[in-house]
C-alpha cells in the first residue's frame, strides 16, 4: 500500500553521533591560533575536515552496506522494502528513516546500519583517535500518535489561500500537495510526536557500544530475529538491559526500559569486561515477555507497532481508536476541502453578481444622457 497523508505507516528512524566532536573542534581551533605561522590562512576550519568525512563517509557506506544487504536477503527470499533516505542532520548527528512495509524489513535495516557503522567507525579512528561513533534507533507510527508536517521551503511567494486559522487542515493541504510531488524541492517534510520525541531522550543514553533501541523496536527486532535463516549474512542481534530509566518529558516521566543491542568497537576488552561482571546478552524470551507486558501496562503511552497487512499477525492488528482516528481526520479533511469550495464559488459568484448590477446601472446612466433626460427644476 503506498504512503499518503491517511494510509497507516511504520518508519524506523536511525541516529549516529561523532563521540568527542566538540572538544575536538575546541582543541583543533586552540592549536591553530597557538601555533600557526603560515603566511596564508588554512582553506577550512581545522576541525571541519573528519566532520565532513563523517557526513560523505556515512552516507557512501550506509548505501554500499545497504546495496550487500539487499543482495544477500533477496537470495532468502529476506523482505529489505523501500531503501532509507537522509531525514536530517543536527549538529554532529545523522538521522536516517525509511518506511517499513514488513516487520522483518527492521532486521535487515539495523543489520545494515551495525554494519555501516562498524566500517566506518574503523576508518574514523585510524585518523583521529579521540573521535568515535555512536547510535539509536527507533520506530513511530503515523499518521495516529504521531504527525507529519510540511513547510514550504521558502517564505518568497506564499499565497494568500495558505493564510490558513484552521493549521491542522493547513497541514493537511500541504501534505496532499506532498504525496502528489514527493520531489517538488519547494515543499519539505519533517516528523514530529511523541514517538519522535522519545527517540531523541534515548539518543543521550547511547555509547560507541551501545545502539539503545525503543521497546517497539525491540518488539520487532527480537520477532524477526527468532525467524532469522541460519543461512544469513547477520550474526544475530544480542541484546542487553539496563534497567529502566526516568527520560525528561516522555512517558509523563515514568520510567523507560532501556534496551540496547552490543556494537562491540571492542570485541575482545568488552568481553573480558562482560566476563567479570558476569554480563550476558538476554534470551529472545525474555526480552519478547517484558516488551509485551510493558506495552500492555503502558496503554496510551505506546502500542504494538502494526504494518496493515504484515505477515506476522502480531504486527498487523490495527487499534479500533487507531482506525478510527484516521477515519475520522479523511472525513475531516474532505468535509472542510468541500466547504472551502464552497465558500470559494459562492464568493465569485457573488463577486459577478455585483459586476452586473454595476455595469447595468453605468448602462442606464448613459442611456439616459443620450435620451436628453433630465430632472425636473
Amino acid at each position: 500500500m503506498e504512503a499518503g497523508p491517511f494510509t497507516s505507516t511504520l518508519r524506523i528512524f536511525l541516529s549516529v553521533d561523532i563521540v568527542g566532536s566538540t572538544a575536538f573542534k575546541q582543541a583543533a581551533k586552540d592549536h591553530i591560533l597557538e601555533h600557526s605561522i603560515a603566511d596564508e590562512p588554512p582553506p577550512a576550519e581545522p576541525w571541519f575536515s573528519p566532520i565532513a568525512q563523517f557526513y560523505r563517509g556515512i552516507e557512501r557506506t550506509f548505501a554500499r552496506e545497504w546495496s550487500l544487504c539487499v543482495e544477500s536477503s533477496q537470495k532468502l527470499g529476506w523482505p529489505t522494502g523501500p531503501a532509507p533516505e537522509l531525514w536530517k542532520s543536527v549538529g554532529d548527528e545523522l538521522i536516517y528513516t525509511k518506511r517499513l512495509t514488513d516487520h522483518r524489513e527492521a532486521l535487515a535495516t539495523i543489520n545494515a546500519w551495525m554494519r555501516a557503522i562498524q566500517t566506518y567507525r574503523k576508518r574514523l579512528r585510524e585518523q583521529f583517535k579521540s573521535l568515535d561513533l555512536k547510535s539509536t534507533a527507533w520506530v513511530a507510527g503515523f499518521p495516529v500518535h504521531n504527525a507529519e508536517v510540511v513547510f514550504r521551503s521558502s517564505v518568497q511567494g506564499l499565497r494568500d489561500a495558505e493564510d490558513e486559522d484552521d493549521e491542522v487542515f493547513s497541514n493537511l493541504a500541504l501534505l496532499n500537495e506532498y504525496y502528489d510531488s514527493p520531489r517538488n524541492p519547494e515543499l519539505t517534510k519533517d516528523f514530529i510526536g511523541p514517538a519522535i520525541d522519545t527517540g531523541f531522550r534515548l539518543s543521550q543514553l547511547s555509547t560507541p557500544r551501545r545502539l539503545v533501541i525503543s521497546v517497539e523496536l525491540a518488539l520487532l527486532l527480537v520477532h524477526a530475529v527468532r525467524t532469522q535463516p541460519h543461512e544469513y549474512a547477520y550474526e544475530r542481534l544480542r541484546f542487553f538491559f539496563e534497567g529502566r530509566h526516568s527520560l525528561k518529558g516522555v512517558f509523563g516521566g515514568l520510567p523507560y526500559p532501556i534496551f540496547w543491542i552490543d556494537m562491540r568497537p571492542s570485541p575482545e576488552l568488552e568481553a573480558s569486561e562482560d566476563e567479570l561482571n558476569n554480563k550476558k546478552p538476554l534470551g529472545t524470551d525474555t526480552v519478547l515477555s517484558f516488551c509485551h507486558e510493558f506495552v500492555k501496562a503502558s496503554d496510551g503511552y505506546c502500542f504494538t507497532p502494526y504494518i496493515v497487512d504484515n505477515i506476522d499477525p502480531t504486527f498487523n492488528q490495527v487499534p479500533d481508536h487507531h482506525t478510527r482516528r484516521m477515519a475520522g481526520l479523511k472525513t475531516y479533511w474532505e468535509r472542510e476541502a468541500q466547504k472551502r469550495a464552497d465558500e470559494e464559488t459562492a464568493g465569485l459568484q457573488k463577486t459577478d453578481g455585483v459586476v452586473q448590477t454595476s455595469d447595468e446601472g453605468l448602462k442606464k446612466i448613459l442611456r439616459d444622457l443620450e435620451g436628453g433626460t433630465s430632472s425636473p427644476d
